[in-house]
């Protein structure tokens, strides 16, 4: 999931500083895949194959949703953007916490929960110290024009 997140994160950095020309956000973005890394390394080797199926399906919480991103977001968007995912993370853990019937399962999950929690509030913290966006901030030229 984390190794997703970081390549999905990347993938943003890149259309947004080639294709949006937005450097800003494309650094916000780069910077959030560094820490996806760092947090896929620090998980333990698996203890086994790869499940074919993660618990989450394709809908993987960690994974930016493309109707989320608008190529005018400022990088306070895409923390903003991030600390979603990771609030979605930690309550995919936290129901597994406790609705696995497996006692190895649920004490991962709880220990996962505790980790994830950690992360919500370090993105929280990052969003918090951006520049807030202008109310604009999501609106094409045109319509801004229009108005």
């Amino acid at each position: 999931m984390e190794e997703r997140s970081a390549e999905r994160y990347r993938e943003l950095a890149e259309a947004f500083e080639n294709s949006c020309n937005n450097l800003e956000t494309a650094e916000a973005f780069r910077d959030l895949a560094e820490g996806e890394d760092r947090h896929a390394a620090e998980f333990p080797p698996l203890a086994g194959p790869t499940p074919s199926l993660a618990v989450w399906g394709e809908d993987d919480p960690e994974i930016a949703d493309p109707s989320a991103v608008h190529y005018l977001m400022h990088p306070w968007h895409a923390y903003d953007l991030a600390l979603r995912h990771e609030q979605e993370t930690l309550a995919l853990f936290s129901a597994l916490a406790e609705k696995s019937p497996y006692g190895e399962v649920k004490a991962e999950a709880a220990r996962l929960a505790v980790r994830e929690q950690g992360h919500v509030e370090r993105m929280q913290a990052r969003r918090d110290g951006q520049p807030l966006p202008p109310d604009t901030a999501n609106h094409d030229a045109y319509e801004i024009l229009r108005v």
